[in-house]
């Protein structure tokens, strides 16, 4: 459960772990990591990736892109709500964090990222 969300958007987070083979809870644990995550690096970002393979079902993927999986699926109204949440973190590290030129343009805005 994500604090801050309706009962409608959790369910629908439970619902999307359930349809996708992750552990109950999954989507909750990778917010926490992402905001744990920014408010504790500085700069080093080497600590920002975690694999690029984005397989649910093996783990291995990076908690900013479980996510932005998980806004997808959602409808509109809970999108907005955890799009919300998401936010404050997401501007966190747009402010500590450049674009790194030289990264490929096809990565999501968080992988492209350099600290300064």
């Amino acid at each position: 459960m994500i604090r801050g969300l309706s009962a409608s958007a959790n369910r629908q987070i439970a619902a999307f772990e359930r349809s996708h083979g992750l552990p109950a809870g999954e989507v909750a644990h990778a917010f926490r990591r992402w905001n744990t995550f920014v408010r504790e690096t500085r700069g080093d970002l080497e600590l920002f990736y975690e694999r690029d393979d984005t397989d649910l079902r093996n783990g291995d993927y990076h908690v900013r892109t479980l996510l932005e999986i998980t806004l997808h699926a959602l409808r509109s109204k809970e999108r907005r709500e955890l799009s919300a949440v998401v936010g404050p973190a997401d501007e966190h590290v747009l402010d500590r964090t450049l674009n790194n030129p030289f990264a490929p343009q096809d990565l999501p805005w968080w992988m492209r990222r350099i600290g300064v």
